[in-house]
């Protein structure tokens, strides 16, 4: 909404609070206490219109705080094409999924300094350990040239109840890092959630955003917080606008429970009658200071056929930060359940599970205009299937105006290109498979465990004991087809698409190796050629240790960096791997190491591109105490030129590419400041 028009519909809230205020619920006033007629409104492809009525939304919710006592099973909310981003100035930035569109992450660099979030617990007090952790940015300077890393200083966050934030940079003109916006979830409500005294506590979820001067960097200081009421579902960052989703369930305080008598019932009914918009609609804070709205009923959309027993358990709501000007620009809402968000440069969709005429699971998508800190609803839509749970924005992506998404009913995997209509839908204009082109995607018993949208193509990773790659030809979006597939032994969980100077096109996978019975082993590696998309072919693999192996890179593409070098005939890449490759008594296998693995891929210009190892910087091995990884958080690298620099929670190392190639059990490292090495 524009600003003018928030300015309005903030108006006639605060005059319908004061109409309100008296009368609802008074004593003289029968109160209905049989809840047995409401619903919960569902997820719905119909167009969705701003309220223009208060009570409509207000009412709504209402309803839901009347299920929620009489029992009603709760609406579950959860957690969502760039090759890369731009690296310009010969370091790596954060892996994501859309040029121009930031991800949060643990870990941030800009050249200079390496910025690190780690969370330490907090010293035990008597005899009983407090159970809570406090975040500490780490800041580290880093040297381009020898690959030394000094500690700068380490800046405490406030909040012990806190999940661990994640960074985003604002950045100079000359990009050094100005402020760090650090994202977080107070966790009090979840600690709060019991019954007190026969009154239910209402301790709000909260979302923070913590905006830290770090101009100085030896010298680090919080600048402004935002608290806004909600539960954090995603976040990104387009240009200096921040743009946070979140859920919100009203929590009234007043309320008894258990509400076995017709007293307790009617006291209860009086109390939800009188709530206000204050008491029901979500609200924010700024640097601890009083409480201000943060949505109005008028920034709600909603459907036309509302009826006065449909029932909102929750409200999505989508905020807009202005990180230069440290305020709220625009903020809108809606009532659906969340698996997906994705973000494009100039729309926000998002994805909940709803339910077709005949029972069928089904995905509902709705479509929010982004310009500059505006958010404008545009139209909703729906598909039928599921988009999955893990990396769950990836199985969409906005090209040229059409939302292209994968979804699944079981084993049934299809492909929908969505075009936004004049009425406010999202129609389907071409799904696959087809009459035309009826081949599946998949086989029988196979799952989709990776999906990758860049430019005119999709690539589809199916897997059960193989791993068959589908290319798909989405040149003319009305008529999408199966261009090439290839079968391989193992599943890929994350595609990196990789373009060479020349226009080569390949693919980069990360996933699992899998034996004869379908178990995963080592961690798998293999670099693709789609140059061709109909005859797409391997290009080599690399695989490291057997069953019991891990890494953060198969589930979360931030802990993949990626680096061109030199005119780009070459790229670099790191991710660490937790390797398990020592027989065991029993016939398994036990820890060996844990390391940054480092690869790259040459030959970019010419006919045959090839991926090998350059080396490995371990950062763990086990010994008398340690017979397992700990699995450090943060577990990141930067790539900057000829340097490696790894953070590996408390701990910052720094390491020549050459030289970990050549001797990757003797390297340096920083901790707390002081020089060690590992032999």
């Amino acid at each position: 909404m524009s600003a003018s028009a928030k300015a309005t519909a903030l108006l006639a809230t605060s005059i319908g609070l004061v109409a309100c205020s008296g009368g609802s619920g008074s004593s003289g006033r029968k109160l209905d206490t049989d809840y047995s007629g409401l619903r919960l409104a569902t997820s719905t492809d119909g167009a969705l219109h701003y309220a223009t009525k208060d009570g409509r939304v207000l009412d709504a919710l209402r309803n839901g705080i009347r299920m929620s006592l009489a029992g009603a099973p709760e609406i579950a909310v959860v957690g969502g094409p760039a090759a890369f981003s731009d690296r310009a100035g010969g370091y790596s930035r954060t892996t994501v999924q859309v040029a121009g569109v930031d991800e949060a992450d643990l870990v941030k660099y800009d050249g200079h300094h390496v910025y690190a979030v780690v969370p330490k617990p907090v010293p035990s007090s008597g005899t009983a350990p407090t159970g809570l952790i406090r975040n500490v940015l780490k800041v580290v300077s880093t040297d381009a040239v020898s690959a030394a890393t000094q500690v700068v200083s380490e800046f405490t966050l406030a909040g012990e109840h806190s999940s661990v934030p994640l960074l985003y940079q604002v950045q100079s003109s000359s990009g050094d890092t100005e402020y760090l916006a650090a994202v977080s979830q107070d966790s009090r409500a979840w600690l709060q959630a019991q019954p007190v005294i026969g009154t239910l506590v209402s301790q709000p979820d909260r979302t923070i955003v913590q905006f830290l001067d770090v101009r100085d960097p030896s010298n680090v200081s919080q600048a402004w917080q935002i608290e806004l009421d909600g539960w954090l579902r995603g976040s990104r960052k387009i240009g200096d606008t921040l743009y946070l989703v979140s859920s919100y369930r009203p929590r009234l305080a007043g309320l008894v429970l258990p509400a076995d008598t017709l007293e307790t019932r009617q006291a209860n009914e009086r109390r939800i009658l009188e709530a206000s918009a204050a008491d029901l609609l979500p609200g924010y804070r700024i640097n601890g200071g009083t409480e201000l709205p943060l949505v109005t009923p008028r920034d709600c959309v909603l459907p036309a056929d509302l009826s006065s027993l449909d029932a909102y358990a929750d409200l999505v709501v989508i905020t807009a930060l202005d990180l230069n000007q440290r305020r709220v620009t625009d903020v809108n809402c809606i009532s659906t359940n969340v698996n997906g968000v994705y973000v494009s440069i100039d729309s926000l969709y998002v994805g909940g599970e709803g339910v077709a005429a005949d029972g069928a699971p089904m995905t509902v998508l709705h479509k929010f205009l982004l310009n500059r800190g505006d958010i404008t609803y545009r139209a909703s839509g729906a598909v039928s299937g599921r988009i999955g749970w893990t990396n769950a924005s990836y199985f969409m992506d906005e090209y040229r105006g059409d939302l292209r998404i994968v979804t699944s009913r079981a084993d049934v995997h299809g492909l929908s290109v969505l075009r936004e209509t004049t009425d406010r839908r999202l129609i389907a204009m071409a799904r696959l498979p087809n009459t035309q082109h009826p081949a599946p995607i998949g086989k029988p018993g196979e799952q989709v465990h990776a999906v990758r949208f860049f430019g005119e193509r999709a690539y589809v990773v199916t897997a059960r004991v193989t791993d068959p790659l589908y290319a798909i030809d989405l040149s003319n979006p009305v008529d999408p087809f199966i261009a090439g597939e290839l079968e391989i032994p193992g599943v890929s969980t994350y595609l990196q698409p990789i373009v060479g100077p020349t226009g080569a096109a390949l693919l980069l996978s990360v996933g699992r190796e899998l034996n004869a019975q379908g178990v995963r082993t080592g961690i798998k590696v293999e670099l693709f050629d789609v140059s061709d998309v109909a005859r797409p072919h391997s290009l080599g693999v690399q695989v490291f240790g057997k069953i019991g192996s891990s890494s953060d890179a198969t589930e979360d593409p931030h802990a993949l960096t990626l680096l061109p070098v030199g005119h780009t005939d070459s790229y670099r890449f790191a991710l660490p791997i937790d390797v398990f490759d020592t027989p065991s008594y029993d016939g398994r296998f036990s820890w060996t190491y844990s390391g940054v693995h480092l690869l790259q891929i040459d030959g970019l210009a010419g006919a045959t591109p090839h991926l090998s190892l350059a080396g490995v910087i371990e950062t763990a091995e086990p010994d008398r105490s340690n017979a397992y990884p700990r699995y450090p958080v943060p577990n990141r690298s930067v790539l900057h030129d000829e340097c490696v620099f790894v953070v590996n929670g408390d701990t910052v190392m720094g390491s020549m590419w050459s030289r970990a190639a050549a001797e990757p059990a003797q390297l340096p490292s920083v901790e707390f400041g002081m020089q060690r090495v590992r032999l």
